[in-house]
């Protein structure tokens, strides 16, 4: 498993990078924010662990950026400030847990367990028919992969992620595009693909003028 650890403390970063790597995990770390996100952007990594607190780039810019590219892979803060302001904030902007410094190295390793427990389950059931790998974005008609474009795939992800809510029109459009710049992004068209491919999805997939989509299941 690849982790990719983010902290500005020297001696933490290489104490956690170490028992880490003690456990088994290719660990890469920096200390520094703008170097985390050259590594987000050129590498693939199955686990972020993130300091709030970092010089150039903050750890929930960080945390942002990835989910705009993926909503799956775990992410775990670490933080020495108390304020309550910082837990809304992590959890609000994508992270799946938190840890207050000083913490003992079995209290992040039980937190990591933890963590890879509960995605490695994560099959979503649609309806009779229709099944979808969450981490590996794919779906499942009467067990039978069906082949759908990365955009149809992402779409899908971050709908299900949310499933029975709606999901804004920006947010679907920041993830699904992976926070490129363009001037139109043709969502109704991707959302008439999908629907086109996969007849038994029309059902699910509902559209809510001005607001976003959502996916009933």
């Amino acid at each position: 498993m690849k982790v990719l650890l983010i902290d500005d403390n020297e001696k933490l970063n290489n104490i956690i990078k170490q028992f880490l790597e003690l456990k088994g995990y290719n660990v890469i770390s920096t200390t520094d924010g703008k170097n985390a996100l050259k590594y987000i952007n050129n590498e693939k990594f199955n686990l972020y662990i993130i300091d709030i607190h970092l010089p150039n780039t903050n750890g929930l810019d960080i945390v942002k950026h990835i989910r705009s590219k993926d909503l799956n892979i775990p992410i775990i803060m670490i933080t020495s400030s108390l304020e309550v302001e910082n837990f809304i904030n992590a959890f609000k902007n994508g992270a799946n847990e938190f840890i207050k410094k000083p913490f003992h190295l079995e209290e992040l390793e039980i937190r990591i367990n933890n963590l890879f427990n509960k995605e490695i389950t994560n099959i979503i059931k649609i309806n009779e028919k229709l099944s979808f790998d969450i981490l590996n974005q794919e779906l499942y008609l009467n067990n039978n992969l069906v082949k759908l474009r990365k955009k149809e795939l992402r779409l899908l992800t971050i709908l299900l992620k949310h499933k029975n809510k709606i999901v804004s029109k920006e947010e679907i459009i920041s993830y699904v595009w992976e926070n490129t710049q363009r001037d139109e992004y043709p969502l109704r068209q991707l959302v008439s693909s999908l629907k086109h491919k996969v007849p038994e999805l029309k059902n699910h997939i509902q559209s809510f003028t001005s607001k976003g989509y959502k996916i009933e299941v």
